[in-house]
């Protein structure tokens, strides 16, 4: 019988150079532009990131968007 812990989902790899860079997008707050596979944009800022996702906030009155790592096709920060 498996185990809880035997199920568990992949780590967020911090040794990949994209994850550390969008790990400093968060700690710094900069804004971005995130263009999905579709051609839509998205602007905000990254307010955490997994595996799997990223949570935008596009406005502070707007609730966080998630967006699926397998529908981005660019990440670009306003500097």
């Amino acid at each position: 019988m498996q185990s809880f812990f035997d199920k568990r989902v992949p780590r967020l790899d911090t040794s990949l150079p994209s994850v550390r860079h969008v790990q400093e997008l968060i700690r710094n707050r900069t804004m971005v532009q995130v263009t999905m596979v579709g051609g839509q944009e998205l602007v905000g800022t990254i307010k955490w990131q997994d595996s799997d996702f990223l949570a935008l906030r596009q406005d502070a009155n707007m609730p966080l968007v998630l967006i699926s790592r397998d529908a981005m096709s660019m990440l670009r920060a306003f500097l």
